[in-house]
């Protein structure tokens, strides 16, 4: 059985996030953090953080095809590139 693992073994990811983080705000990128949620992504939460700094700044967004944060473009996240694929529908039985 797998066990959460406590905060002290997760403190140096979490700094990690927090150097990442200062280091944008230090390229003057300024952060934002969102939830995309609606028919482009099939009703799923979807967290993205972007910057408002630069309308041609990449994006970070949860895919939810992959369960993971990728880097892409704002025309990617916004056109559902990175939302759960439908699954098929199954035939209606007579």
């Amino acid at each position: 059985m797998a066990t959460t693992p406590s905060t002290t073994d997760t403190g140096a990811l979490w700094q990690n996030l927090a150097d990442a983080l200062n280091a944008l705000i230090d390229a003057r990128q300024f952060p934002d953090f969102h939830d995309l949620y609606g028919a482009r992504n099939n009703w799923q939460h979807q967290p993205i953080a972007s910057t408002a700094a630069r309308s041609d700044a990449p994006w970070v967004v949860f895919d939810l095809s992959t369960r993971q944060f990728t880097v892409s473009s704002r025309e990617r996240v916004l056109n559902g590139e990175h939302g759960r694929r439908n699954r098929r529908s199954r035939k209606q039985r007579r």
